[in-house]
């Protein structure tokens, strides 16, 4: 996403552009609510008069998965990623066998049933700010600690949702947290063995991740009323750096 929205920015602007982004996504993961942020050449600033007429032209020259929803000027210094204060992401899952095909791009299709009410119970004992190693990568030297405020998990008819919000994540920590979730669905392990595996040296599920596509990058959020969730939001972008949260 990021190099075909900076070639298509290079090409209306006739300048070298280059963008920020809040948080990176997956191979194969998609987002529906990614912030991006770049500043515009000198040569370029004959576009900030219409912002809406700016991003028809983009939209314009954007692959159909990857479209710019809102645009508007943003404050100096303003950093997407640094700024933000929450992430949130959502990963979709199709039970007992219910194919879908036009949602199987986005959502992971299993044969077997979840039990939601025991993924609820070990969902609320992840929460709270603590080392995640367990549960995703990170550079070497960078720190594992996250806040992890929300694991919602919610089922209706076949499809089971789950919703996690957190200051930032490691790489494949969403995917693996869920990961983690459906084993206690499938009655694999109790809430309380899969709380006890985060707090244990190394990786939870030797570092077993459900697939990327049912993973979307839903919302980041800012919370001073300076730095506006304005930007471009792309939906179904195959990334090739694989890091959720940060890069």
């Amino acid at each position: 996403m990021q190099g075909t929205l900076e070639e298509v920015l290079n090409r209306l602007t006739g300048e070298r552009v280059r963008i920020r982004l809040a948080g990176r996504t997956d191979a194969g993961a998609h987002a529906s609510g990614q912030v991006v942020a770049f500043c515009l050449p000198p040569g370029a600033r004959r576009f900030t008069g219409d912002w809406s007429e700016f991003r028809r032209r983009l939209n314009a020259a954007l692959p159909p998965d990857l479209v710019v929803r809102s645009l508007r000027a943003a404050p100096p210094g303003f950093d997407p990623r640094r700024d933000a204060s929450w992430r949130v992401y959502r990963y979709r899952i199709r039970t007992g066998g219910d194919r879908r095909p036009g949602e199987r791009h986005r959502t992971l299709e299993i044969d077997a049933r979840l039990d939601v009410a025991a993924m609820r119970t070990a969902a609320q004992q992840l929460l709270g700010e603590r080392d995640f190693a367990a549960l995703g990568g990170a550079d070497a030297g960078r720190r594992t600690v996250r806040d992890l405020r929300e694991v919602a998990v919610v089922g209706r008819g076949s499809l089971v949702e789950v919703r996690v919000t957190a200051n930032a994540f490691l790489r494949r920590m969403v995917r693996s947290i869920v990961a983690l979730l459906v084993e206690v669905g499938l009655g694999r392990l109790t809430p309380d063995e899969a709380a006890a595996l985060v707090e244990r040296p190394g990786r939870v599920l030797h570092g077993r991740a459900l697939p990327a596509r049912g993973l979307t990058l839903e919302r980041v959020i800012y919370e001073s009323k300076t730095n506006h969730r304005a930007g471009a939001a792309g939906a179904g972008q195959d990334d090739s750096k694989a890091e959720e949260g940060e890069p």
